[in-house]
């Protein structure tokens, strides 16, 4: 998703900064280095499949009420129809608040999905259900259709093993990319642009962006983790001020992955703090034995580093929350074999 990206974008000419293309690059030999590397978790007590089913019950249980309280009042079932959609968003986006903003994603992309994959293991049909839906209000406070995605994912890829996951993706990417570039030849570009320039190009075109404006102008996570102790100097977001610099839209909401955020906070040396941060994470997910069923999880976190910054990924978009589901819920401890 970055190393044949950037091999391909180099080749466009100056316009592509060398430094860069050291960046996505490192970031493959690190992460296979890391990948070498085995965390032991044997001894690492582990839940039971029908006590984590009953653990994230109570978990979404609990963490909805403030939700209902809060969004309640402005449910419009109309939503469910896609209706209104819009209208709903502009009405709720006030009513936020720091814990929906940092929980939000960990219920619909982790703690749902999982009770409704679990209660479909355990032959729990009511826990579906219930499961299912905690899942349509979530739509509700906020008609976010991304609340979907999480559980979408984990259905795809339920039956496949690894290697068979990854067959699966590479083989309709090629039929997409095929069709799209058809369907582009004749005219009709938006497939092309919404899919295969998107998710392959647009986070190196970004990349290029930050690189430009950032360079020797950085700004210390004065926008994140040093918010109160490092004064931001600007009047906007970073994001939004890519987006209007480059893309000429005020509006655009320029995020991007793990290297432009690394770039912009402190340089080179934030970019490879970045890259072994990732590397380290990617490295204790691999050390697990996680069964296969569960890898659309993992690709929708996949997919976070690409588009947002790490601290981000880890505080808001549930990549702590996988992490830690990994190690003590989903982590499958090898059977002793008993010898004679």
């Amino acid at each position: 998703m970055i190393t044949i990206p950037s091999l391909i974008a180099f080749t466009t000419g100056s316009n592509y900064p060398g430094n860069l293309l050291i960046y996505h690059q490192s970031f493959f030999f690190v992460l296979f280095g890391f990948s070498r590397i085995n965390v032991n978790f044997a001894k690492v007590p582990t839940i039971n499949k029908s006590q984590s089913l009953y653990l994230l019950l109570l978990t979404a249980t609990i963490g909805i009420i403030p939700y209902i309280v809060v969004y309640g009042p402005y449910i419009n079932l109309k939503n469910l129809l896609l209706m209104d959609v819009y209208e709903t968003r502009f009405k709720m986006r006030p009513l936020s608040n720091p814990y929906f903003g940092y929980s939000y994603s960990v219920f619909t992309k982790i703690v749902i999905p999982l009770i409704i994959v679990f209660g479909l293991e355990l032959k729990k049909k009511v826990w579906v259900f219930v499961g299912a839906l905690y899942l349509i209000l979530f739509y509700l406070f906020g008609a976010h259709k991304s609340v979907y995605v999480g559980l979408f994912v984990v259905f795809i890829f339920y039956k496949f093993s690894y290697a068979k996951s990854i067959h699966f993706i590479l083989k309709y990417s090629c039929v997409l990319i095929v069709l799209f570039a058809v369907l582009a030849y004749f005219g009709w570009d938006y497939p092309w642009i919404l899919s295969f320039r998107r998710v392959h190009f647009s986070s190196a075109l970004l990349d290029i962006c930050y690189l430009d404006f950032f360079k020797n102008n950085y700004l210390y996570w004065s926008e994140s983790i040093f918010k109160g102790l490092i004064e931001y100097p600007y009047d906007v977001q970073a994001t939004h001020l890519i987006g209007d610099l480059y893309f000429k839209r005020p509006n655009m909401s320029a995020n991007n992955g793990f290297i432009s955020d690394g770039y912009m906070n402190f340089g080179s040396t934030g970019v490879f703090i970045n890259i072994i941060i990732v590397s380290v994470y990617f490295s204790i997910l691999n050390s697990l034995h996680i069964p296969s069923k569960y890898f659309g999880l993992y690709l929708v976190t996949m997919f976070s580093f690409l588009s947002s910054p790490v601290s981000t990924v880890f505080l808001t978009h549930g990549g702590l929350a996988l992490l830690l589901a990994s190690i003590f819920l989903l982590n499958k401890r090898p059977t002793a074999q008993v010898t004679r």
